[in-house]
């Protein structure tokens, strides 16, 4: 009944829309307020049916109502409070569901706030996109064809062909697959509903813009548009922010950024409404740039249709692992784009010969140019991105399956691009205060450069920077925090509210330094041994055990339950266990990292890395994800997590002999027992296995008979003294096995011969481990397996993350300051 409830409702909405849109057609042709208030009240009559979907969605989630496909698809019974809540956005429909409700909201705000030239077609074309998104969780079936996808949908109607069905079409699951593990995080419940603000406030400038070329008046749009877009843009950024750091503390890549098209379908409209905002403030000052406005604005709206469309219907499902499953909608996203981007270009062009044209070319030394110059920068690293993003559909032109670029092409062509674009910034906010020729403006600019140098040679030193091309980006963001700080702090003794474009271009020099040296000079951290091998590694002195030079550096820290290591000479890092809890990951382990210092032994502070097995899929194979963790500091952080540990290695190989006995209709009661294991050992080093101490004492040199007596292609041959106690009795015994390596017919083979402890009882020499000095010996008839517990860490140190963080706030800030300046500005003037 709920479910009947929802979708009538969600089709009430999308009813109501499309009788809003007509009448907001007829008021913005024929000017009478009647169908203005009706249409509004048609229109917010449409925002509370959608309201009321959203609450009986919620509710089926939180009574976890496995019968409907959303909740099964997207919930489970175990999920925390939390966690069923941001469900309501996780998957698809409810995502559009939350995007409809926000432009709901700032439609009913731009009622009351648009003044009377623009409201109507405004608001008529901000109904066209809920028209459109609407019809995406209709789920209207028309013959074959259903109109989008309902979040109502029972499990019969999502897959009607499922064999389970056939038999038992009321069949109820017991349980929902659950929320994706990754996105168990504080972060991603508060990054999607930002994100969907951000994309719900660019479509008010798109709105504008059309309204300008619908009424002709192409100059005072600008005023209450620049306000909304600057809000789009602070929301868009807060949502990438908080998606990069969601990326950075919970994937294991290391970072923050990885191109990936979830992650550009945030930063283009950003970028695009960026370069917009930057026009829109040159066309209200001198009147100029109203062309460039006006495409921006429809341009930064279109990124959004468009990268909702490469990220939602499932073409960039090979290429991207954040993109979501196709429900079905690639025709109507494809629609949802040609139409946005045809009616906005399509009454661009036919406006085009009405537009302004300006009378004088800006000089090359004017704000304009300058500002219009900073913009079609910001325009080319946005259409960079997109065709980087772009490139697996461009791709199938040419081949069967394409790839997605390398992450080295969006830095390739970015770099340069952030390089002028920072140096821009300078000279735009001198030229923008204050008019300049050219020796005025380098006697301004004198002591900024000067500064700016001193700062970059600092930096080049205390970095140890031998890229030239890292130093000039160096440069170019010293030169953007020191002339940008120079401009903010004489507009702070003006008025303090002039400051927001100095401040967000002292925070874009700030994110260039914090990105070159928080992804450049990463330093692994690393015991003295595994360094040393290293540095044999550099010097080709590293052999592989078939005598080959090795070109694979160590990067992992391993660490044995208990037993401490100095880490680059500053740490004393010592594993202190793990501990299991099932909250809200079952088999979720936590290992304790404990750091202190190298010299004094003082406790510094403990990490809690966790490790934890995902939804294999049907395979039967355990796949293990990772939640790193950080310890934040203000020059630098310690990253840590998990690469491999004891216990995954024996879940692994539990549970790789359970589906062997399995394939093979084998009882696998007994897959547990072990005859045969392999144990590590270091020089000096005891462990127990079974009732035995086995002691690895030394190498010995194998005798020169022995060595006669093997292949004349002999490479390597030695010995490990052994001495073997057993604890019961107390009595000692010493063995020698020989672990020797030859050539033959062109191959590499080791030779290994066991020897005997007891007539059950061999032990082989089987392995030379050079980066730490440790042994393999495999022992065959001990039955009870050695348990020696391990952790194989990859921990890094990343310097100036902060500088990342802190220049995205100052972005942030900035752009605040400028919402409030203008918008106090247009709340001034009469609505009328």
């Amino acid at each position: 009944m709920i479910g009947i409830a929802g979708k009538l409702l969600v089709n009430a909405a999308f009813l109501s829309s499309l009788i809003a849109l007509v009448g907001y057609y007829i008021y913005s042709k024929n000017d009478d307020n009647r169908y203005f208030r009706w249409s509004n009240w048609i229109f917010g009559l449409q925002g509370l049916f959608l309201l009321a979907a959203s609450v009986l969605l919620i509710n089926l989630i939180l009574n976890h109502e496995f019968g409907y496909y959303y909740v099964y698809n997207y919930t489970s019974s175990d999920l925390q409070l939390k966690y069923l809540i941001s469900a309501f956005w996780g998957g698809q429909e409810g995502s559009f569901m939350l995007w409809i409700l926000l432009s709901t909201v700032f439609g009913l705000g731009l009622m009351k706030w648009t003044r009377k030239p623009y409201r109507g077609p405004v608001l008529f074309f901000l109904t066209m996109t809920q028209v459109f998104l609407l019809s995406m969780i209709s789920g209207i079936s028309i013959g074959d064809f259903t109109l989008g996808a309902s979040p109502f949908r029972t499990i019969a109607e999502a897959m009607p062909n499922a064999p389970f069905l056939q038999a038992n079409p009321d069949f109820v699951p017991a349980e929902g697959k659950g929320l994706n593990d990754l996105l168990k995080s504080p972060w991603m419940m508060i990054h999607p509903p930002i994100l969907f603000l951000g994309f719900a406030m660019m479509t008010i400038p798109y709105c504008f813009a059309m309204a300008a070329l619908w009424k002709k008046k192409y100059n005072e749009w600008i005023h209450p548009a620049l306000p909304w877009t600057l809000a789009a843009n602070v929301a868009l950024l807060t949502a990438i922010f908080l998606g990069g750091y969601w990326a950075y503390v919970t994937l294991s890549f290391g970072g923050y950024w990885a191109w990936d098209p979830v992650e550009n379908a945030s930063f283009v409209p950003w970028l695009l409404g960026t370069a917009g905002i930057h026009t829109m403030i040159i066309q209200r000052k001198s009147s100029t740039s109203q062309k460039a406005s006006i495409v921006f604005a429809i341009l930064a709206y279109v990124a959004i249709v468009y990268e909702t469309f490469l990220t939602r219907s499932g073409i960039l499902a090979d290429a991207s692992v954040h993109s979501f499953v196709d429900l079905g909608l690639y025709g109507q996203l494809v629609v949802f784009m040609v139409v946005v981007t045809g009616v906005g270009l399509g009454l661009l062009a036919y406006r085009y010969k009405d537009l302004p044209q300006q009378k004088n070319d800006s000089k090359l030394l004017s704000r304009e140019f300058m500002t219009f110059a900073g913009a079609m920068v910001l325009f080319l690293i946005g259409l960079v991105i997109a065709l980087g993003t772009s490139s697996p559909i461009i791709g199938k032109l040419f081949t069967e399956n394409p790839t997605p670029p390398e992450v080295s092409f969006y830095n390739e062509w970015t770099m340069p691009l952030a390089i002028i674009a920072a140096i821009m910034t300078v000279i735009g906010q001198y030229l923008f205060w204050k008019k300049q020729d050219a020796e005025t403006l380098s006697r301004d600019l004198t002591w900024p450069v000067a500064i700016a140098c001193i700062a970059t040679l600092a930096s080049i030193m205390i970095a140890d920077v031998r890229n030239l091309y890292y130093m000039v980006y160096l440069l170019a963001g010293w030169f953007a925090v020191i002339g940008n700080g120079a401009i903010m702090l004489h507009l702070i003794r003006k008025n303090s509210l002039l400051i927001g474009g100095a401040l967000s271009h002292v925070g874009f020099g700030v994110l260039l330094i914090g990105i070159l040296a928080s992804s450049a000079y990463n330093e692994n951290l690393l015991d003295q041994s595994t360094l040393n091998y290293n540095a044999a590694v550099e010097r080709g002195e590293a052999l592989d055990e078939q005598g080959f030079p090795v070109k694979q550096k160590v990067n992992f820290l391993e660490l044995k339950l208990n037993k401490s290591k100095i880490i680059n000479g500053e740490y004393l890092v010592t594993y202190e266990g793990y501990t299991m809890s099932n909250q809200e990951r079952p088999g979720q382990q936590e290992y304790k990292i404990k750091f202190q210092s190298a010299e004094g032994g003082k406790e510094l502070f403990t990490l809690h890395p966790q490790v934890y097995p995902m939804n294999s899929g049907g395979s039967g194979a355990i796949q293990w994800s990772v939640d790193p963790d950080v310890r934040s500091g203000l020059f630098s952080d310690i990253y840590l997590y998990v690469a491999g540990s004891s216990f995954v290695e024996q879940v692994n190989e539990r549970n790789e002999k359970v589906m062997q006995a399995a394939s093979q209709n084998v009882d696998s009661t007994g897959v547990d027992s072990v005859a045969t294991q392999k144990i590590t050992v270091g020089r000096g080093e005891t462990i127990s296995l079974g009732g035995y101490d086995i002691s690895f004492q030394d190498y010995i040199r194998a005798e020169t008979s022995e060595i006669q007596q093997l292949p004349d292609s002999t490479m390597i041959a030695i010995r490990a003294r052994l001495n073997i106690s057993q604890r019961a009795t107390g009595e000692s015994t010493s063995l020698n096995p020989l672990f020797a390596i030859y050539n033959q017919d062109g191959k590499s083979w080791a030779f290994t011969p066991p020897q005997q402890l007891t007539n059950d009882i061999s032990i082989q020499f089987t392995q030379v481990k050079p980066e730490s000095g440790e042994i393999e010996l495999t022992v065959t008839g001990i039955d009870e397996e050695y348990e020696d517990e391990w952790v194989l860490l990859v921990a890094e140190e990343k310097p100036f993350i902060s500088v990342v963080w802190a220049g995205t706030f100052l972005l942030m800030i900035g752009f605040s300051v400028s919402i409030f300046r203008h918008w106090d500005r247009e709340r001034k003037k009469p609505n009328s």
